[in-house]
């Protein structure tokens, strides 16, 4: 388990790095190709992971992969979608903190939703007890990536205020 954690923070760093050192819009093809393999790479590790601690057969795993694959593109889609709840702390004012409030809360929601949503979906592949504990492991790794992407952020603007 903590070989296959350690593995996923350091894929988490490496994205992470990338993510933040550039940004989207100026990408080259090439760089859109290191990113969607970095991607690919971390839903390789996540998956991995979620193999193990749900203690999955390879049969489950076979039905369960492009089922989660696709719960994490409509999470990852309802999370981006929503600009102002990706407000950095600092850049917070009187002005704009209920805008940010109000956004954030709605990506709660709407991610909730697609988790609600996603429940009876993931039981026709997996055991309702492997669902309770996917939840559990996806929101402790997700938890984690968000840390790490933060401290590379952090990271690489003090780098560049040197």
């Amino acid at each position: 388990m903590k070989r296959i954690f350690v593995l996923l923070v350091a894929i988490a760093t490496m994205f992470a790095q990338n993510v933040f050192a550039q940004e989207r819009p100026q990408m080259t093809e090439e760089q859109k190709a290191i990113h969607k393999a970095q991607r690919e790479q971390l839903m390789q590790t996540r998956l991995e992971l979620l193999k193990t601690e749900l203690t999955l057969t390879d049969a489950q795993m076979e039905k369960f992969d492009p089922v989660y694959r696709k719960y994490r593109q409509e999470i990852g889609r309802v999370t981006s979608s929503n600009k102002d709840a990706r407000t950095k702390k600092e850049e917070i004012t009187n002005e704009n903190a209920l805008k940010v409030v109000s956004a954030r809360l709605a990506n709660q929601i709407l991610t909730a939703t697609v988790k609600q949503r996603y429940i009876l979906i993931f039981a026709e592949v997996i055991e309702p007890l492997q669902v309770m504990k996917l939840y559990k492991v996806d929101e402790k790794v997700s938890r984690e990536a968000r840390k790490i992407m933060k401290y590379r952020q952090q990271a690489n603007e003090m780098d560049a205020k040197k």
